[in-house]
């Protein structure tokens, strides 16, 4: 049987992933249903014969890709280069870019998106880029994702 995830599920569980191998989400490859996992226990689950069983099958659970190994700069950067069609805008947004990567602090491209009135179309942009993450692993996985 092929292993089913419903995209939006499973983009809001990346969207909240760590970097921690025993803490974040996991994929349950018996019903394609996330769960949040803390030192290899079923926090969000009250039942206490659901959290037992569910978490005496944890080592079988498939932990989730961490997003933030994406290169957030590169994101900025392609948003800059693709999305924005106002030529000083773009210029300003270009040296935002550089300044960020060079401080290692994204927030500054963020600010200055936001300032400059295009917040909504960057994060419809990084939502896309997350879009296509989670399919490319679920492919990577062999995951069918159910739209």
């Amino acid at each position: 049987m092929e292993l089913t995830v419903t995209l939006t599920d499973l983009m809001d569980a990346v969207d909240r992933e760590s970097e921690f191998d025993d803490y974040g989400y996991f994929l349950d490859p018996a019903t394609g249903a996330t769960h949040f996992l803390w030192d290899g226990r079923a926090d969000e689950v009250d039942d206490d014969a659901a959290f037992e069983a569910l978490s005496e099958r944890v080592d079988e659970l498939i932990k989730l890709p961490d997003r933030s190994l994406t290169d957030l700069y590169a994101r900025a950067e392609d948003f800059t280069a693709l999305r924005v069609m106002d030529a000083r805008q773009r210029a300003r947004l270009a040296r935002v870019c550089r300044k960020a990567r060079r401080k290692r602090n994204i927030g500054f491209f963020l600010a200055e998106a936001t300032a400059l009135g295009l917040g909504d179309e960057q994060r419809a942009y990084w939502d896309e880029c997350d879009e296509e993450f989670v399919r490319h692993w679920c492919a990577n996985e062999g995951i069918a994702i159910e739209e």
